[in-house]
Parts: structure tokens; C-alpha cells; sequence
């Protein structure tokens, strides 16, 4: 039933697509343009086009004339009857008619003189250009303007010569340019929606199917059965549908692993309740051993006190880690080497026999931290170290920890060095990820990413300076706060 639901939302969040589209979407632009692109293509071939016609007109007048010359020249008359030389001039739509020949000219018709001759036209010798020139100016001329136009007759070696008006001319070029004007509108609509259709299926339709999945599956993104469903095309569309339907998997994956993460913060914040309670009462007790007289009580019970206090503290950490981020570091100026030691004295590090501790920070080096964050991060580190090199089977050189740290101009710069195994190459580019980058079984990967979050805090960085089978080198950079 809810997969029902959900195609049936599909399918109407696709005809509202498809109704916009074409109302004032893409599809429309797409047929507009391609009719308007394919007029322009049409009118930049009208312009040689009407150019041909004229030409072609006036020989076809030329022709027509040639032919009713042959009786003439063979009469050796001036000039045709009066009738004859009426049908003439109707025929060819002229106002005279001439043979020109060596360097006589025989006026063959003429209805009257000649005006003023606004063109002289020679078919024999016309460019291209010169014809489109031509046939532009006389297709905006005035109607009762006239011109000469002449061309070798095919008959014999003689020119034929014409005078007309250009309203003749006008008239044809002009049912001309409205038949071609059509034809070019019709032809402009079909090649558009041949090309609209085509680009429909192949672009649009597409687009339009991808957009309608990135709306219906943003208002439910856990819907798994909502993740978009890539074609079988491998160009552009393609490549875009299988990437936009990786993306939707990892964004349900992060989905997921965050209501995971939710439920795991919820359980974890229920242990650390009942935790608190038990480092209460052990907090009693070491309040009482501090009364004992016993030397090495009084020795290690400061110790233990401060141990406990400091647990008590990331018991409160943690509810407040699940109400927001870690809070502001409080910092002050204080003594690395002195943090540097606490670390290794929790982790008994001084006096472990397993592996040799070098605390190589000078005694007055100080940096501007929060010293409690400071502390964790130094002992994620350490603590990671300590098990990688105790986990480790090392053979041939001696197992060391070593903290150095130095002033340059106002950054401290700590590295935290050990001789373990060094880090695995599948999980270096990993190690500072919260549940990724354990390199241990069972590990949380918890560490590195708590020591990342409090050294962004301060404005500062870490990063792997060095690692291999030899070691390796963790650096820290804490800059002075502005």
C-alpha cells in the first residue's frame, strides 16, 4: 500500500513537472528558439535567393523578347507593326525594346520615350554581390521608376536590351518573398518540432524525471525506495543519473549511521549516569585514605583523587556533548612539560619497564590552552601509542614515547613520537574519523577524532608528520589566542 502511495505521488509530481515545462519551462524556450534560429537560417538564404529570382525574371523577359526577334531582323523593317509591337511590350512587360548589334541599335517596340533610368542591368557580367545589390534596391524602388537591363541573345551575336518598370519586377519579387516567407514558416515549425522532440526525449524528459526525484525525495530522504533509479545511457545524463543516485545512497547511509549515532549517544548517556554515581562513592573513599598515615597512601591518594575528579568531569563532558559540541576552550598560560608528565603519570607510563618515556619539553616552554583539553588530547595520543607499540611485536630496537615541543613565532608546535608499527595504509586517510580510524580490533576510533575537535577549537591543526614500519610521528600545531 505505501509503495502504491508513493508511485502514484510520482507519477503526479511528473505531469505537474511535465505541465510547467511546458507552460514556462525549458521545453518551451527549447521550441521557440529552434523556430526562431531556423527563420534567421531561412532569411539568410532568402536574400541570394530573391537575388536568383530577379535574374532568372528578367532573362526569362530577355528569352521571350529573342524569340519574337527572329522574324524581326529577318524583315530587315525598323520596327515592328504596331500591334505586333503592342503584344511585344505586353508580353515582356516593357516600355521599349531594342537590338543592339555591332554598333547599331534597332529599336524593335516602344510604347513611349524613356524616362529617367534609375538602374542599368547586365546579366552577361552581374556578381553575386553586385546581383544582391541590385535586387534589393529594386525591391524597395518606387514603382514607377525604370531601368535597363540587357544580355547577349543565344539567337546571334546581338544584345538584347529592355526598359521596364520596376512595379513589374516589384509585384513578383514581392508574391516571391511571401511564398518563400511560408514555406519558411512551415518548414521553421516542423524542423523545430522534429528537433523539440527529439531533445525533449533525449534532455528534457530526463531532467524533468531527475528534478522530480530531488522534490519527492526531499521531503522523505529515508524513504529507501524513493533513491533515484539510473537509465542505461552513458553520456552526460547518464553519468549525471548514476552520480545523483550514489549521492542519494550515501546520504541515506549518513541518514542512518546518524539516528545510530542518536541511539548510541541516548545509551551511552544512561551508562554515564550510573557511572557518575560510582565514581561518587569512589570519591568518598579516597577522601577517607587521605586521613591514613601510611607513606605511600599519602604519596599516590593526591594522585587518585585528581584521577577521579578528572573522570567526574568527562562523566558531565558527556551529557553535554549530547546537548551540543564540545565547549569553548577556557584558556589560560600554562606549563607543557607539567601536562606532558599528568599524561604519562595516568597512563604509568614513568615508571612502566615495557617502554621508555622521553618527556623532552623544556621545563619553562608555555602554551596558551585550555588545560583540561589539552591533557585529553595528549593522552589520546600517548594512549594510542602505548597500545600500538605493547599490541606490537617490535624486534630489533627498543620500544619509546617520546613528547617534544617548541615555540615558533607564536605557535607551539608538539610532536608525540613513538617506535610502533606505524599506521596501516588503509587507514591513514581515516585515522581522524569519528568510528573509522581505530587500527586496533574492537577500538572506537573515538580518540583521534576527540583530539581533532579540541585542536580546531584552539584554531589549531594535526597532522601525520611521519609513519612507517619504523614509527611514528604525530604534530601538533596551537596557536596563541588573538
Amino acid at each position: 500500500m505505501e509503495r502504491d502511495e508513493v508511485t502514484s505521488r510520482q507519477k503526479a509530481g511528473l505531469f505537474k513537472r511535465l505541465k510547467n515545462a511546458v507552460q514556462s519551462g525549458l521545453s518551451i524556450k527549447l521550441l521557440l528558439l529552434t523556430a526562431v534560429f531556423v527563420l534567421i537560417a531561412e532569411v539568410l538564404i532568402f536574400v541570394p535567393s530573391i537575388a536568383n529570382f530577379r535574374n532568372v525574371w528578367l532573362k526569362d523577359h530577355l528569352l521571350t523578347a529573342e524569340a519574337a526577334s527572329i522574324v524581326y531582323l529577318d524583315a530587315n523593317e525598323l520596327m515592328l507593326s504596331e500591334g505586333a509591337g503592342q503584344d511585344l511590350l505586353i508580353t515582356t512587360q516593357s516600355i521599349a525594346v531594342a537590338i543592339r548589334q555591332n554598333s547599331f541599335s534597332r529599336l524593335m517596340a516602344s510604347s513611349g520615350q524613356p524616362g529617367d533610368l534609375v538602374q542599368h542591368i547586365d546579366l552577361d557580367n552581374s556578381t553575386a554581390f553586385g546581383s544582391i545589390k541590385s535586387s534589393l534596391s529594386m525591391f524597395f524602388a518606387e514603382p514607377n521608376s525604370q531601368y535597363r537591363v540587357f544580355g547577349t541573345m543565344r539567337s546571334s551575336p546581338a544584345i538584347m536590351e529592355l526598359v521596364q518598370e520596376s512595379r513589374h519586377i516589384k509585384a513578383a519579387m514581392w508574391e516571391y518573398a511571401r511564398n518563400v516567407a511560408f514555406l519558411s514558416l512551415l518548414i521553421s515549425i516542423f524542423t523545430a518540432a522534429l528537433v523539440y522532440l527529439a531533445l525533449y526525449r533525449l534532455i528534457v524528459l530526463p531532467i524533468i524525471r531527475i528534478s522530480s526525484n530531488m522534490d519527492t525525495f526531499s521531503k522523505t530522504p529515508e524513504n529507501a525506495s524513493l533513491v533515484f533509479k539510473p537509465s542505461n545511457r552513458s553520456d552526460e545524463i547518464g553519468t549525471a543519473e548514476k552520480r545523483l543516485a550514489a549521492f542519494q545512497g550515501d546520504l541515506q547511509q549518513t541518514l542512518r549511521q546518524k539516528q545510530r549515532l542518536a541511539e548510541l549517544g541516548l545509551a551511552v548517556s544512561k551508562i554515564n549516569h550510573d557511572l557518575r554515581n560510582i565514581l561518587a562513592s569512589a570519591q568518598l573513599f579516597s577522601d577517607r585514605l587521605t586521613s591514613l598515615p601510611d607513606p605511600t597512601v599519602q604519596r599516590f591518594a593526591p594522585k587518585l583523587i585528581r584521577t577521579i575528579d578528572r573522570a567526574v568531569d568527562y562523566t558531565k563532558s558527556v551529557i553535554d556533548y549530547g546537548r551540543a559540541l564540545e565547549a569553548p576552550p577556557k584558556r589560560r598560560k600554562l606549563m607543557l612539560n607539567i601536562v606532558a608528565n599528568d599524561v604519562a603519570d595516568l597512563l604509568g607510563l614513568e615508571s612502566s619497564l615495557a617502554i621508555e618515556w622521553q618527556n623532552q619539553i623544556p621545563l619553562d616552554l608555555q602554551a596558551d590552552a585550555d588545560p583540561e583539553q589539552l591533557f585529553r588530547i595528549l593522552m589520546n595520543l600517548c594512549r594510542n601509542a602505548q597500545q600500538a607499540m605493547m599490541d606490537a611485536d617490535i624486534h630489533g630496537r627498543a620500544k619509546q614515547l617520546k613528547v617534544t615541543a617548541e615555540k615558533i613565532n607564536s605557535d607551539i608546535h608538539i610532536r608525540v613520537s613513538d617506535t610502533g608499527p606505524g599506521i596501516p595504509e588503509h587507514v591513514r586517510d581515516k585515522i581522524f574519523n569519528a568510528f573509522e580510524g581505530s587500527t586496533k580490533p574492537g577500538g572506537s576510533g573515538l580518540g583521534m577524532a576527540i583530539a581533532v575537535e579540541l585542536l580546531r577549537a584552539h584554531g589549531g591543526t594535526i597532522s601525520i608528520e611521519k609513519t612507517d614500519e619504523n614509527g611514528t610521528t604525530f604534530h601538533l600545531i596551537i596557536p596563541d589566542e588573538v
